[in-house]
């Protein structure tokens, strides 16, 4: 028998609770997310990601350097939002190297395809044009 404890159950309590933040900046917007973006709390980035399309804001970044694990849900959320952004229509990605947002990226082939940076500066930057 080993001694070695199991990660997974007393990890997730110590991971912090999903959320988004809103900061308004100049012709666009930064949602800051944490915690677990998943399929249960993936409707709830998509609704503020839609909101803000909807309301006419098309330089988005989505910061999700605190987010503990992401699934290809959480990452539809985003996709989706990106599609409906208007002719001209900027979304940028802020994602920590080695997380699990990065490795969604990478793994589905997104990276490429989507505006990613380390830094929230870069991307804000990147969103203004």
């Amino acid at each position: 028998m080993s001694d070695v404890e199991p990660v997974i159950a007393t990890v997730s309590e110590e991971w912090p609770p999903f959320g988004v933040t809103e900061e308004p900046l100049d012709g666009a917007v930064v949602l800051g997310v944490s915690g677990e973006l998943d399929l249960s709390t993936a409707p709830d980035l998509r609704e503020r990601l839609g909101t803000a399309v909807d309301s006419g804001t098309n330089r988005i970044v989505v910061d999700l350097r605190d987010v503990t694990f992401m699934d290809s849900v959480g990452l539809a959320a985003v996709v989706h939002a990106y599609s409906r952004l208007r002719t001209g229509g900027r979304l940028a990605l802020v994602v920590a190297p080695e997380s699990y947002a990065q490795l969604v990226l990478e793994s589905t082939g997104m990276r490429g395809a989507l505006a990613v940076f380390a830094g929230r500066d870069e991307a804000v930057e990147h969103v203004r044009g």
